[in-house]
Protein backbone atom coordinates (compact mmCIF):
# COMPACT_ATOMS: atom_id res chain seq x y z
CA UNK A 1 0.00 0.00 0.00
CA UNK A 2 1.12 3.73 -1.10
CA UNK A 3 2.62 5.36 1.96
CA UNK A 4 0.15 8.76 2.58
CA UNK A 5 2.53 12.11 2.01
CA UNK A 6 4.13 13.31 5.18
CA UNK A 7 4.55 9.29 6.50
CA UNK A 8 0.52 9.01 8.13
CA UNK A 9 -2.24 7.43 7.25
CA UNK A 10 -5.06 9.13 5.94
CA UNK A 11 -7.18 7.52 8.71
CA UNK A 12 -4.96 7.27 11.15
CA UNK A 13 -6.60 8.60 14.74
CA UNK A 14 -5.74 11.98 15.85
CA UNK A 15 -3.64 11.93 19.31
CA UNK A 16 -5.79 13.61 21.97
CA UNK A 17 -4.31 14.64 25.08
CA UNK A 18 -5.77 12.58 28.23
CA UNK A 19 -7.15 16.10 29.96
CA UNK A 20 -9.57 16.87 27.29
CA UNK A 21 -10.83 13.28 26.56
CA UNK A 22 -11.78 13.73 30.05
CA UNK A 23 -12.91 17.28 29.95
CA UNK A 24 -15.13 16.39 26.45
CA UNK A 25 -16.69 13.64 28.17
CA UNK A 26 -17.78 15.43 31.59
CA UNK A 27 -19.39 18.24 29.39
CA UNK A 28 -21.34 15.33 27.48
CA UNK A 29 -22.40 13.97 30.76
CA UNK A 30 -23.68 17.13 32.50
CA UNK A 31 -24.84 19.46 29.38
CA UNK A 32 -28.39 17.18 29.70
CA UNK A 33 -28.53 17.67 33.11
CA UNK A 34 -28.05 21.56 32.95
CA UNK A 35 -30.58 21.35 30.28
CA UNK A 36 -33.08 19.64 31.98
CA UNK A 37 -32.73 21.94 35.17
CA UNK A 38 -33.32 25.35 32.97
CA UNK A 39 -36.15 23.38 31.13
CA UNK A 40 -37.82 22.72 34.42
CA UNK A 41 -38.11 26.71 36.05
CA UNK A 42 -37.38 28.19 39.13
CA UNK A 43 -38.68 26.40 42.22
CA UNK A 44 -42.17 27.82 42.73
CA UNK A 45 -42.50 27.64 46.75
CA UNK A 46 -43.43 30.14 49.49
CA UNK A 47 -40.61 30.83 52.22
CA UNK A 48 -41.54 30.51 56.13
CA UNK A 49 -39.35 32.43 58.24
CA UNK A 50 -38.80 31.84 61.25
CA UNK A 51 -36.84 31.31 64.63
CA UNK A 52 -36.35 29.14 67.34
CA UNK A 53 -37.09 31.29 70.74
CA UNK A 54 -36.37 28.52 73.55
CA UNK A 55 -37.05 25.42 75.71
CA UNK A 56 -40.01 24.74 78.85
CA UNK A 57 -41.82 22.05 80.72
CA UNK A 58 -45.21 23.34 81.03
CA UNK A 59 -47.88 26.68 81.20
CA UNK A 60 -51.38 27.10 82.50
CA UNK A 61 -53.88 26.25 80.33
CA UNK A 62 -56.77 28.60 79.55
CA UNK A 63 -59.13 26.64 82.34
CA UNK A 64 -56.17 27.34 84.64
CA UNK A 65 -54.89 23.86 84.74
CA UNK A 66 -51.23 22.95 84.15
CA UNK A 67 -50.21 21.55 80.93
CA UNK A 68 -46.73 19.46 81.73
CA UNK A 69 -44.40 18.25 79.35
CA UNK A 70 -44.75 14.44 79.33
CA UNK A 71 -41.73 12.45 81.12
CA UNK A 72 -38.54 12.77 78.94
CA UNK A 73 -40.36 15.47 76.94
CA UNK A 74 -40.32 19.60 76.26
CA UNK A 75 -41.86 21.86 74.72
CA UNK A 76 -39.93 24.08 71.97
CA UNK A 77 -41.14 27.50 71.42
CA UNK A 78 -40.85 28.55 67.55
CA UNK A 79 -41.61 32.11 66.30
CA UNK A 80 -42.74 32.45 62.61
CA UNK A 81 -41.84 36.03 61.81
CA UNK A 82 -43.08 36.05 57.95
CA UNK A 83 -44.05 34.45 55.07
CA UNK A 84 -42.78 35.28 51.56
CA UNK A 85 -44.64 34.27 49.01
CA UNK A 86 -43.11 36.01 46.19
CA UNK A 87 -41.71 33.78 43.47
CA UNK A 88 -42.24 33.41 40.05
CA UNK A 89 -45.90 31.83 39.51
CA UNK A 90 -47.12 31.65 43.24
CA UNK A 91 -50.12 30.90 44.13
CA UNK A 92 -52.28 32.11 47.16
CA UNK A 93 -50.76 30.00 50.00
CA UNK A 94 -52.66 28.97 53.01
CA UNK A 95 -50.13 28.62 56.19
CA UNK A 96 -51.51 26.39 58.84
CA UNK A 97 -49.41 25.93 61.86
CA UNK A 98 -50.90 22.25 62.50
CA UNK A 99 -49.26 21.46 58.86
CA UNK A 100 -45.94 22.42 61.16
CA UNK A 101 -43.70 19.57 62.78
CA UNK A 102 -40.32 18.80 63.96
CA UNK A 103 -39.13 16.16 61.47
CA UNK A 104 -37.91 13.71 64.32
CA UNK A 105 -39.21 9.71 64.73
CA UNK A 106 -42.03 10.05 65.43
CA UNK A 107 -42.42 13.51 64.09
CA UNK A 108 -43.20 16.39 66.66
CA UNK A 109 -46.44 18.79 65.27
CA UNK A 110 -47.46 21.68 66.79
CA UNK A 111 -49.73 20.70 69.77
CA UNK A 112 -52.01 23.46 69.94
CA UNK A 113 -52.14 27.22 70.04
CA UNK A 114 -51.15 27.61 73.90
CA UNK A 115 -51.35 30.92 75.51
CA UNK A 116 -47.67 31.85 75.97
CA UNK A 117 -48.50 35.35 77.21
CA UNK A 118 -47.70 36.74 73.87
CA UNK A 119 -49.82 40.62 73.57
CA UNK A 120 -49.46 40.48 69.37
CA UNK A 121 -50.39 37.80 69.09
CA UNK A 122 -50.61 34.83 71.22
CA UNK A 123 -50.37 32.09 68.61
CA UNK A 124 -49.82 31.61 64.73
CA UNK A 125 -53.07 31.40 63.41
CA UNK A 126 -54.35 29.96 59.83
CA UNK A 127 -53.85 32.47 57.56
CA UNK A 128 -54.10 32.88 53.46
CA UNK A 129 -50.55 34.26 52.09
CA UNK A 130 -51.85 36.09 49.04
CA UNK A 131 -49.20 35.37 45.91
CA UNK A 132 -46.82 38.14 45.05
CA UNK A 133 -47.29 39.15 49.13
CA UNK A 134 -45.04 39.28 52.26
CA UNK A 135 -46.92 38.55 55.46
CA UNK A 136 -45.60 39.49 58.86
CA UNK A 137 -46.73 36.98 61.45
CA UNK A 138 -44.87 37.06 64.78
CA UNK A 139 -46.59 34.42 66.27
CA UNK A 140 -45.61 31.38 68.06
CA UNK A 141 -45.84 27.77 67.21
CA UNK A 142 -44.99 25.32 70.14
CA UNK A 143 -43.68 21.26 69.80
CA UNK A 144 -43.34 18.77 72.18
CA UNK A 145 -40.59 16.95 71.37
CA UNK A 146 -38.54 13.89 72.77
CA UNK A 147 -35.34 15.08 74.90
CA UNK A 148 -33.26 13.71 77.73
CA UNK A 149 -34.88 10.37 78.44
CA UNK A 150 -37.31 9.34 81.37
CA UNK A 151 -36.27 10.71 84.23
CA UNK A 152 -34.44 13.98 83.18
CA UNK A 153 -35.32 17.64 83.11
CA UNK A 154 -36.72 16.96 78.68
CA UNK A 155 -36.58 21.21 78.58
CA UNK A 156 -32.96 21.55 80.51
CA UNK A 157 -31.29 19.47 77.58
CA UNK A 158 -34.03 20.85 74.62
CA UNK A 159 -32.40 24.01 75.21
CA UNK A 160 -29.16 22.98 73.90
CA UNK A 161 -30.24 21.35 70.67
CA UNK A 162 -31.69 23.00 67.81
CA UNK A 163 -34.31 21.41 66.08
CA UNK A 164 -35.77 22.47 62.40
CA UNK A 165 -39.13 22.68 61.56
CA UNK A 166 -40.97 21.33 58.49
CA UNK A 167 -43.66 21.75 56.56
CA UNK A 168 -46.65 19.17 55.29
CA UNK A 169 -47.43 20.29 52.13
CA UNK A 170 -50.59 18.62 50.34
CA UNK A 171 -49.77 16.45 47.07
CA UNK A 172 -50.39 18.77 44.12
CA UNK A 173 -49.74 22.09 46.11
CA UNK A 174 -47.05 24.85 45.38
CA UNK A 175 -43.85 23.72 47.51
CA UNK A 176 -42.66 25.34 50.74
CA UNK A 177 -39.38 26.32 51.91
CA UNK A 178 -38.14 26.98 55.44
CA UNK A 179 -35.76 29.37 56.47
CA UNK A 180 -34.62 29.43 60.16
CA UNK A 181 -32.99 32.65 61.21
CA UNK A 182 -30.65 31.46 64.29
CA UNK A 183 -30.04 28.37 63.06
CA UNK A 184 -25.99 28.85 63.80
CA UNK A 185 -27.22 29.27 67.33
CA UNK A 186 -26.32 26.42 69.89
CA UNK A 187 -28.08 27.05 72.97
CA UNK A 188 -31.47 28.81 73.94
CA UNK A 189 -33.03 30.45 77.07
CA UNK A 190 -34.85 27.71 79.14
CA UNK A 191 -37.50 28.08 81.62
CA UNK A 192 -40.02 25.80 83.88
CA UNK A 193 -42.74 28.09 82.88
CA UNK A 194 -43.57 28.75 79.22
CA UNK A 195 -44.89 31.91 79.76
CA UNK A 196 -41.76 33.01 80.61
CA UNK A 197 -39.93 32.78 77.20
CA UNK A 198 -41.65 36.25 76.35
CA UNK A 199 -39.54 37.89 79.36
CA UNK A 200 -36.21 37.10 76.81
CA UNK A 201 -38.15 37.51 73.74
CA UNK A 202 -40.48 39.88 73.59
CA UNK A 203 -42.60 39.99 70.27
CA UNK A 204 -41.72 42.96 67.92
Amino acid sequence: MASHAGGEHPFAMTRIPLHRWISAALTMLLTPLVAAATCDGPIVAATINYEQLGACNGFKRPDGATQAAKPGHAYVVFRISTVTNTSTGAADFSLDPVRLFVNSDPRAYGVGTYPLGWRRPRAVEPRVVRAGTVETFNGTVTMEVSEGGAGTDGAAAAQNVSYFLSHETPAGTQGVLMAKSNSAQTSWNYTNDCAKIEEFYPNP
